[in-house]
């Protein structure tokens, strides 16, 4: 049978159907199509019949020719359905699926807006996907195919977070999805289907990694390289990829070969750290848990200050030598540590063109975070002009009491435009709490307090003196005269509440229930003017929630003339609360000795 004569004879018959059944009458085209039909219907009867009744459309006057036309319609239609084929081509293979355990309990219009924010762009989508989390709404089975495919999404929070919370709690039922979505030959999302594969297999498709590590897009091939490093069976294939002509493929092979950890590949590891790949060895080097390797390195690093002792290819040997050390991060090893003193107990090293390493020494012998380390860089304190002073600083406080810190140190702070003063201080601000910071944690990070170190209370007064308010602010303890009078006085001429250092000293005063503090907090909110106050961070709402209940007026006139209204609306709500409270007015609790600005902070904020 001619189906090529039916799909075009079913196009004249549409056309005359969009034209109106009126204009079929004496259609000439349509009439061209009638002698065609009748030789065809020599051989195959239906085309006689379908020549007759496209006749009779023709000749059928105008007022029948759309009932004519039906007719024709429905048979050319009748004629096509039966020269539809059900079979296929294509190999036939089992249909993959799992046994759901999933509900489909929540009716479709309450998971349809959860499947267009995974399918469709917009603002807010995020927010609402965190939401339809908390809610369960992703628990059920009709969602996973958008939530897989979602893992595509160009804002990226959108795949991390399907990636890190809801895909994996599908657990094996995510699988059907996964597999049919991924393309070796895609992008970042079809590495996001791959880890998440390997992830929820019972055990893993070595096959499909290879698949992907060779034939695979440059990301995904990196992403099946990496994953072969749980497979020690792999570690030759994993070898030849760390030599790849691509740089990220060389990376991920790095990556892997850190996690198989056998003799081959820690000797791969070392020649890449030594050789033109340093800079991607570092971070698989540090991962690895192999102790020879570390070993290996600590020599290299050896080798490195022997030649800038004699000042030999000085770049190079700075360069590798930093290498060395990046890649010891987290290596508590007593080796780590005989390395970083040697390397500061050398006076050949501590030279100009070695500044960086230098500098990175150090900050790893603080991270080692052991006694003997931190007992060598408190002997720093005096070497090579007092440069390692903030260094030795900071290791003196984990492991002195702090009077002895003080006489150790108090002196170098006499004048701070020197040197060793300038790095006194700069540890200094990196040992205390920021207070902005502090207001705005206190109620989420409860053991932030304990980590701060104990303060002998001489520091204070030589922060007064040096008048370094920030400072003084965080070391505040408990009441005294002598500091609330040296923070009032600065306090006095201060033009507005929205200063990091006022608002702080402000705190202080308060946490310290100094008389003067309620009237400076209202005449530093009111020289601010209420232009340019946009809304209240936590400081600013501290000072204005512990003002005595006779402020609410003066507070209410201020917040007429505040022009942005969301500040406006939290001082009236401020204001409302002081009216509310009982008299006299609820005072916070003051400062308690020894629990110094910050513990006040967190206890008054939880």
């Amino acid at each position: 049978m001619s189906i090529p004569i039916l799909v075009e004879l079913q196009q004249e018959v549409r056309r005359l159907l969009i034209a109106g059944g009126g204009m079929a009458a004496d259609d000439l085209r349509l009439s061209k199509w009638i002698p065609q039909l009748e030789r065809l219907g020599g051989s195959a009867p239906v085309f006689h019949r379908l020549a007759e009744a496209a006749g009779s459309v023709v000749k059928s006057e105008p007022g029948g020719s759309a009932a004519k036309l039906l007719e024709l319609n429905a048979l050319v239609q009748s004629v096509m359905y039966t020269q539809g084929r059900t079979e296929t081509k294509e190999e036939r293979v089992p249909l993959e699926g799992t046994d759901a355990r999933l509900a489909t309990a929540l009716p479709y219009r309450k998971l349809r807006p959860l499947i267009e924010a995974l399918t469709q762009k917009g603002q807010g989508r995020l927010e609402q996907l965190r939401q339809a989390y908390e809610e369960a709404l992703f628990e059920d089975f009709r969602v996973i195919p958008a939530a897989v495919a979602a893992l595509d999404d160009s804002y990226a929070d959108i795949p991390e977070f399907l990636q890190r919370h809801v895909i994996p709690q599908y657990g094996a039922e995510a699988v059907p999805a996964l597999r049919r979505q991924f393309r070796p030959d895609g992008g970042k999302g079809d590495t996001r289907r791959l880890e998440l594969l390997h992830g929820l297999l019972p055990e893993p498709d070595t096959k499909l990694l290879l698949t992907a590590a060779v034939e695979g897009s440059t990301e995904v091939r990196a992403a099946a390289t990496e994953l072969l490093g749980d497979d020690p069976a792999q570690e030759a294939f994993v070898l030849e990829q760390a030599d790849d002509k691509k740089k990220e493929i060389r990376r991920a092979a790095l990556y892997a070969l850190s996690r198989l950890g056998t003799a081959a590949a820690m000797a791969r590891l070392y020649r890449a750290l030594t050789g033109k790949d340093r800079d991607i060895a570092i971070e698989p080097v540090r991962l690895c848990e192999a102790n020879d390797l570390t070993l290996s390195v600590i020599a290299d690093a050896e080798r490195q200050l022997e030649r800038i002792v004699r000042r030999t290819a000085m770049e190079e040997a700075v360069s590798q030598l930093l290498a060395d050390i990046a890649s010891l991060h987290g290596k508590r090893m007593p080796e780590t540590a005989g390395l970083l003193q040697k390397l500061l107990s050398t006076p050949e090293f501590i030279v100009p063109e070695t500044e960086a390493a230098q500098e990175a020494a150090a900050a790893l012998l603080l991270e080692l975070d052991m006694p003997e380390a931190d007992r060598f860089a408190v002997t720093l304190h005096e070497a090579y002009g007092r440069k390692f002073i903030g260094c030795s600083l900071k290791a003196a406080v984990k492991i002195l009491p702090p009077a002895d810190v003080y006489e150790r140190y108090g002196g170098d702070l006499k004048d701070k435009k020197r040197p060793a003063a300038k790095e006194l201080l700069r540890a200094l601000y990196e040992l205390t709490q920021p207070l902005d910071e502090a207001a705005g944690y206190a109620s989420e990070d409860g053991g932030a307090s304990e980590r701060q170190p104990a303060w002998d209370p001489r520091w204070i007064y030589r922060f007064a003196a040096l008048d370094e308010e920030e400072l003084v602010c965080r070391l505040v303890t408990g009441p005294d005269r002598k500091i609330a009078a040296y923070l009032i006085k600065k306090c006095e001429g201060a033009s507005g509440l929205s200063r990091g250092h006022t608002a702080h000293m402000l705190l202080a005063l308060t946490a310290m229930q100094a008389p003067e503090t309620p009237e400076l907090v209202m005449q530093a909110l009111e020289k601010g003017g209420g232009r340019q106050l946009y809304y209240l961070d936590r400081v600013q709402q501290l000072l204005l929630t512990s003002l005595p209940n006779a402020y609410a007026d003066r507070l209410r006139q201020f917040a007429e003339t505040v022009t942005y209204s969301s500040a406006k609306n939290e001082l009236l709500e401020i204001a409302e609360l002081m009216t509310a409270r009982p008299e006299p007015a609820a005072d916070l609790e003051p400062i308690q000795k020894g629990q110094g600005l910050w513990g006040w902070i967190k206890s008054t904020m939880s």
